[in-house]
């Protein structure tokens, strides 16, 4: 970070993927720390009803319970996780960038975050049960605007009824 922030900024990729791999193979040689989890902790094969539950409990506060992301305070959000990959979400439970706390495997074990990951696959290979999702911005806002578009209409029909002369 070129200063202290509350949010890193997002910014261009400025490696290739051939020295991104050489320096995590470096960073991972000289120092302790997590390691690159297994394809088997990645493939989305895991339990999606007992992921979404690990999911709406430590997760949901932040990143929505679709994974759409959302704000925080001072300044801070949570990422929308509907295009990360899923080495990149494992990693990011193990290490805790930026705000994110760390789950490590006391907290939850490398199936419990498998599980995590399939429920977060499954969301994005499948439409949202309920219809239109309105962006996956959660039920009370959807609900709001669902209220607001009914109210409107009501009230538009109301005021075109007592606007027809008799």
């Amino acid at each position: 970070m070129a200063n202290q922030a509350a949010q890193a900024p997002a910014k261009e990729v400025q490696f290739t993927d051939e020295q991104i791999a050489a320096l995590a193979a470096y960073v991972g040689s000289v120092s302790t720390g997590p390691s690159i989890p297994d394809e088997e902790y990645l493939s989305g094969d895991g339990d999606v009803a007992h992921g979404a539950e690990l999911f709406r409990t430590n997760c949901a506060m932040c990143h929505n319970v679709s994974g759409a992301g959302g704000a925080l305070t001072e300044g801070k959000y949570a990422p929308a996780l509907d295009e990360v990959t899923p080495q990149h979400i494992y990693e990011a439970m193990v290490t805790g960038p930026q705000n994110m706390p760390v789950f490590s495997d006391t907290n939850l074990s490398a199936d419990d975050k498998a599980d995590i990951i399939s429920y977060l696959l499954y969301l994005r290979e499948n439409d949202s049960p309920g219809g239109i999702d309105l962006g996956n911005l959660g039920p009370v806002a959807e609900g709001l605007f669902l209220w607001i578009i009914g109210l409107g209409i009501i009230v538009g029909f109301t005021v075109w009824l007592a606007s027809k002369p008799n």
